[in-house]
């Protein structure tokens, strides 16, 4: 069931008339990459006709929650987290990414929330923040 929130007044450009749309919210399973269950507050605009719409000023605001919800799911670090962990350490994108073996536009697309890292990639950002990982080999063939 969604939420109503508030009206909004904007002018079409492809009507060239004032419209009225609605704020509506509404709770929705989405997927990203492997996960198919993930439960997400979601942001839209109700036209008269009753169309939803994204948000034209923030087209990419229901991605983005996706993003955040997989993230969170996962453990993964934020965007803003990756961003203040280079920011602190000094080197420009271009620099952290080579440190890390990563494509500059790669960190530069996760930094700003327009892709979600790999877990191998979350893990030479947990390892550039110091995080130490204590991994176990499981051997092929254990001895009994």
């Amino acid at each position: 069931m969604p939420n109503i929130d508030k009206i909004k007044s904007i002018v079409t450009t492809t009507k060239n008339r004032r419209e009225v749309f609605t704020d509506v919210t509404q709770t929705e399973k989405v997927s990203v990459k492997h996960l198919n269950d993930l439960i997400v507050q979601h942001h839209y605009l109700r036209d008269s006709t009753g169309e939803l719409w994204v948000d034209f000023d923030h087209p990419l605001e229901n991605v983005q929650a996706d993003f955040a919800a997989y993230r969170q799911r996962l453990g993964l670090m934020s965007p803003q987290e990756i961003y203040e962990l280079r920011s602190s350490l000094g080197p420009t994108v271009r620099e952290f990414s080579e440190k890390l073996g990563l494509g500059s536009s790669t960190v530069s697309q996760i930094e700003n929330n327009q892709r979600v890292q790999t877990g191998y990639q979350d893990n030479l950002f947990k390892w550039a923040k110091g995080i130490h990982f204590n991994a176990t080999v499981k051997p092929d063939n254990p001895k009994t």
